[in-house]
């Protein structure tokens, strides 16, 4: 008997949070770090925002409420999913939940037995892949391509669909790549399921950076096509959109009452509720006119960051970096910094038996951190299964021009240091060694 579960093997994390520590540690070195690796939007929530939750506060709304949700809030969702969307909800089919990770577990464990077939973007938001692995379901990565702008290619998706597939998750606009799904991607993804999948297919739209778009692009759901209504899983959060991730609300809007309540019953095994007075904050959110505005500008701001990195990082030798559609992420390829620095021959002199070293991305990721003070996110962190040979960093655009400006310089500096590369490589030995999962080939 050992002291953990052995389940516990299986839960994965999420590397956005997790290289922290390297930051820790380099700072601790003296290093002063340019920080673009959390997903955080640089924004405060808005003051007519935060007035409704000390209101409600003071009027000592603190205690506990619906485990599904307030209705009022229920209500608003449902009344902001028709505006936007097209389709008629029952707030009864809404579930507000603690920020916009709880769907996500909450559609594996309910709708996916081990042995069914999950299909997720890859590279996309890690913990897809984390709750999949951690119930024994087939994992069925669905890898986004550059020359497709990070759009799901039909012609890769078909062969992964089966009488198997139970779930299949949506991101547009996706993390870590901005790509956008259209409508007619989405036509045809319908159109896929209703042939190949099980009759009882679900299908979880994570839709949370849907109000941060690009170019004057439009957001589509595939919950607005009729003939997905009944398999679609609706998740958003107030935590891209309104700049509220402290916040932590979320929700989901469920296919059915009867869904929605297990849901719930999921909430009432976990945490209970949401704060009834960050509810009214949220309402609040969704409710005034004016924060239509504040998430505009917002949008237009990460907008401009995001053509100024573009431009930045194209400039850099080995590096190429299409331009995201959505989300405020850039999402460059360094393969030609790899090459550059000879990194696969550190990594090849590695990989030896009893000794797996982590992947090459991770390896410049690294190596940009603890020497040129940069830090940002590797491939890998980004779904294991397929990642092995795809050398991206994931850069967040959420830091003034400045902040991002800076750290793009130091980006360029590491990416032709080859004497600096070898003494880091030399001296930091044990930091590329793997001491969890690795890039999969």
């Amino acid at each position: 008997m050992t002291l953990t579960a052995k389940r516990m093997l299986l839960l994965g994390s999420e590397n956005a949070f997790k290289v922290g520590d390297d930051i820790r540690r380099a700072e601790a070195l003296g290093t002063s770090v340019i920080k673009l690796n959390l997903g955080e939007p640089d924004f405060d929530s808005a003051p007519n925002i935060n007035q409704a939750a000390c209101q409600a506060i003071a009027a000592g709304d603190a205690h506990y409420c619906d485990p599904q949700g307030l209705l009022s809030l229920r209500r608003s969702i449902a009344a902001s999913v028709f505006k936007s969307r097209g389709v008629r909800v029952d707030p009864d089919q809404v579930v507000v939940t603690c920020g916009g990770k709880p769907p996500i577990g909450y559609s594996v464990l309910t709708y996916v037995d081990p042995g069914d077939e999950v299909i997720y973007p890859n590279p996309g938001f890690p913990i897809y892949e984390s709750w999949i692995k951690f119930v024994e379901a087939i994992p069925r990565p669905m890898m986004l391509k550059e020359e497709r702008s990070f759009r799901l290619d039909l012609d890769d998706l078909a062969p992964l669909i089966s009488e198997n597939t139970k779930l299949i998750i949506l991101n547009s606009p996706s993390n870590p790549t901005g790509g956008v799904l259209t409508k007619d991607d989405l036509v045809a993804i319908a159109t896929l399921l209703k042939e190949r999948a099980h009759p009882q297919f679900r299908i979880l739209s994570d839709e949370v950076y849907e109000k941060i778009l690009f170019d004057g692009r439009r957001h589509e759901s595939i919950l607005s096509l009729p003939e997905m209504r009944a398999h679609t899983i609706l998740l958003n959060s107030h935590s891209k959109t309104y700049a509220m991730t402290g916040w932590r609300v979320g929700y989901a809007v469920l296919p059915s009452v009867e869904e929605a309540q297990i849901f719930r019953q999921w909430n009432i095994n976990t945490y209970s509720c949401v704060p009834p007075f960050i509810q009214r904050a949220a309402q609040q959110a969704i409710d005034d006119a004016q924060n239509d505005e504040i998430v505009s500008k917002m949008t237009a701001e990460f907008e401009r960051r995001r053509d100024r990195v573009i431009d930045a990082l194209n400039e850099i030798p080995g590096v190429r970096c299409v331009k995201p559609a959505g989300a405020f992420y850039a999402f460059p390829n360094i393969a030609g910094v790899i090459r550059h620095l000879d990194i696969m021959e550190r990594y090849e002199a590695l990989l030896r038996p009893g000794c797996q070293p982590v992947d090459p991305s991770t390896m410049f990721q690294l190596f940009a951190l603890y020497r040129h003070g940069v830090a940002t996110l590797d491939r890998a962190a980004f779904g294991i299964n397929g990642s092995f040979g795809q050398h991206y960093l994931r850069i967040s655009l959420a830091s003034d021009t400045a902040t991002l400006m800076t750290g793009v310089r130091r980006l360029a500096a590491a990416a032709v240091d080859r004497e600096g590369w070898l003494r880091f490589a030399r001296e930091e030995s044990q930091l590329l060694i793997a001491h969890g999962p690795t890039g999969g080939r």
